[in-house]
């Protein structure tokens, strides 16, 4: 594919260094290749597809296609997530960034995979994805709910993955999480150290992936995941916030996320989605629609 004054290629067979390097210059922090190759080659879900802009004076951006996991209502749907889309500062005002995605997107066949594709996005990226043919989602908000106390026993670790449990379904749609999916979210070349806790004294399956940060003095844990009953993961969390002195939970909340706005919500943070959907016939729901989708923080994190 040619735009303009510079080519899109297919870059899987480039070496990572050199897309690490337009990764770093592009988001202005330092990318590894050991970091590429958690998020890029080892997922459970497969590699990830890659796209370079280039013209002759090298490279002038990149964007990954991450092979991604819907639930809905039963059904597995085989999509691509767009993430990591970097440019230079020589690609300022030439398209490189909407070109780049252009290429992922026209990289389809009706009788293949992706069905659809998804992407967390800033503002800026959401106006290319849209001319791109995106449908943009009402923001998903994150908010700060109260949290109260409890005192029990508890075991941490990667062993209580084993007793993970996608919810309930309820219609909506979700990322197909399983054990396998989990460990690679949770691996630290991601950047956060995450604590995975279960109740010691309790024979139900259930669980909750937090972290815990602290601003001003006041404690927060952020909760980027749970499952099993209600009542037992609500009492884990409140004795993970007795154990840290936090005083809320933060969490993606309300229309679009798997947890309901608190009554008095103190939101903070959007985040935004852009959805193409290239399923034929008039599907139910539509992905289109905020309230189709129930997302957590191993959602919406900037770490994915």
């Amino acid at each position: 594919m040619t735009a303009a004054d510079f080519e899109v290629r297919r870059a899987d067979d480039m070496d990572p260094a050199e897309l690490v390097d337009v990764l770093s210059a592009g988001y202005g922090r330092r990318f590894t290749t050991d970091w590429f190759e958690w998020k890029h080659r080892t997922s459970p879900w497969g590699p990830s597809a890659s796209y370079v802009a280039t013209d002759a004076d090298g490279i002038l951006g990149v964007v990954f296609g991450m092979p991604w996991r819907l639930r809905i209502r039963g059904q597995t749907i085989e999509a691509s997530r767009l993430v990591d889309g970097a440019t230079t500062p020589r690609a300022a005002r030439r398209g490189v960034f909407r070109s780049v995605v252009a290429a992922h997107l026209a990289d389809w066949r009706p009788d293949d995979r992706p069905e659809v594709v998804i992407a967390t996005a800033t503002p800026e990226a959401q106006a290319a994805h849209i001319k791109n043919g995106a449908v943009a989602l009402d923001a998903v908000d994150s908010a700060y709910r109260s949290v109260r106390w409890s005192r029990a026993s508890i075991e941490s670790g990667e062993n209580v993955l084993e007793s993970f449990l996608l919810p309930a379904d309820d219609g909506r749609v979700i990322t197909a999480w399983d054990t396998l999916a989990l460990q690679w979210r949770l691996d630290r070349r991601s950047g956060i150290d995450y604590e995975i806790s279960r109740l010691a004294h309790s024979s139900s399956a259930h669980g909750v992936v937090h972290r815990t940060v602290s601003h001003r003095g006041l404690r927060t844990i952020v909760l980027a995941a749970h499952w099993g009953p209600e009542p037992e993961w609500r009492r884990l969390v409140g004795a993970l916030a007795w154990l840290s002195k936090a005083v809320a939970i933060l969490t993606p909340s309300g229309p679009g996320a798997a947890e309901p706005m608190p009554r008095i919500p103190l939101r903070r943070g959007r985040s935004l989605l852009c959805i193409w959907d290239r399923r034929s016939g008039e599907l139910v729901p539509s992905l289109g629609d905020r309230s189709a989708w129930a997302l957590n923080g191993f959602d919406l994190e900037g770490v994915i």
